[in-house]
């Protein structure tokens, strides 16, 4: 189902936004002590998701699990159709049987196009800027 991979992609997004906001932060913090040759004690750094309050350690445990379940949805083809709103048994039958000839694609690295890692950013393409 469409809704759940959305769903699902959502929450590890969510998950990933917040971690990546932490660690810009602390980085932030870093450079700036040691611009200003100052010691930083790593006890005011923040820990993210992992050193927060039981509700922030669990949505950092179902982005975890969400990961594995959108993995496994991922790697089945989706059921199309061609009109309406429904399967029906004829269209029912023949996804049934696309999804048995269809052999599943699993993404087993994280690789952009160029062939490199995504970084913690994803940066590297064009930013639109919002109309007001």
């Amino acid at each position: 189902n469409a809704s759940q991979r959305v769903n699902l992609a959502t929450k590890i997004v969510s998950c990933n936004d917040a971690e990546a906001r932490t660690s810009k932060n602390n980085q932030w913090f870093i450079d700036a002590a040691e611009e200003a040759g100052l010691d930083l004690d790593e006890d005011l750094l923040d820990d993210g998701l992992k050193g927060g309050d039981r509700r922030d350690q669990q949505r950092l445990v179902e982005a975890k699990n969400a990961r594995k379940a959108l993995k496994q949805l991922l790697a089945k083809p989706m059921r199309t159709q061609n009109h309406g709103k429904f399967l029906s048994t004829a269209g029912l039958q023949h996804s049934v049987k696309a999804e048995t000839e269809v052999k599943p694609f699993v993404v087993t690295k994280d690789v952009n196009m160029d062939g490199k890692g995504a970084g913690a950013g994803g940066g590297g393409g064009k930013r639109m800027k919002k109309k007001r």
